[in-house]
């Protein structure tokens, strides 16, 4: 299961050859990759039928969910009102926020930008409402909801009901991947050399106790663990 921007895309662009030639590999060797990411379902949607893979889609850093490409929308619960009812507080209190316009495609979670408040504001004054900061966009969610509790529950839905979290490896880039990383015990932090220097450093504390780091950024360090991933299986090589 791999985030998209920073993981294996640049931000808001498609993935490249190199992700593409990589992800076809892990298919043929009946590896099913997954996406879980803050964009649009439509997007992932379309990347999953581009790149052909068979696992889960999570759009919206949880939020939304189907077990494959062109699945039903699992029944997650959740509730767009606490996000929009969030944000509407927010753009009275703070004319500087803004909307993005692909919240005409989200279903549960709200996007903005805010060019001046800190984040640290803008919580004290959405009561229980998630506040996620991608490196990108800031996401607006009900509480309770993240890409981590997602994956977990649809572990359960899938065909093969044998699979658990240590049959799955996780690849992220920032703190939106942080619940993936906790719940899920095999991950890979691939850079991204675009996060803000905060973000960086929260993401090296938690990697500094466990976890693998890609040595390559980005797409490079997604592509480099898959074909070691890769070299292992078709050698018989354990991975521990």
């Amino acid at each position: 299961m791999t985030d998209v921007d920073g993981t294996i895309a640049a931000g808001g662009e498609p993935a490249g050859p190199g992700v593409a030639e990589a992800v076809r590999r892990l298919e043929q060797q009946q590896i099913a990759v997954g996406l879980v990411s803050g964009r649009t379902l439509p997007e992932l949607e379309q990347m999953a039928h581009d790149l052909d893979i068979h696992g889960p889609i999570i759009a919206e850093n949880g939020a939304v969910a189907k077990l494959k490409v062109d699945a039903p929308l699992v029944d997650l619960g959740y509730s767009r009102q606490p996000a929009l009812e969030a944000l509407e507080k927010l753009q009275k209190l703070f004319p500087g926020v803004k909307g993005r316009v692909d919240n005409k495609d989200r279903i549960i979670d709200v996007v903005f930008f805010s060019d001046s408040v800190k984040p640290s504001e803008l919580r004290n004054h959405i009561g229980e409402t998630q506040l996620l900061d991608s490196g990108y966009v800031f996401h607006l969610m009900q509480a309770g909801i993240s890409k981590g509790k997602t994956l977990k529950r649809l572990l359960g839905m899938l065909p093969d009901k044998s699979l658990s979290a240590s049959d799955v490896i996780i690849f992220g880039d920032s703190l939106t991947d942080m619940s993936l990383f906790e719940l899920f015990p095999h991950f890979v932090l691939v850079p991204n050399p675009l996060l803000a220097k905060q973000h960086r450093q929260e993401l090296e504390s938690f990697f500094g106790r466990t976890g693998y780091v890609s040595d390559g950024i980005s797409e490079l360090g997604f592509i480099e663990v898959t074909s070691h991933i890769l070299n292992a299986r078709l050698n018989h090589i354990s991975l521990t």
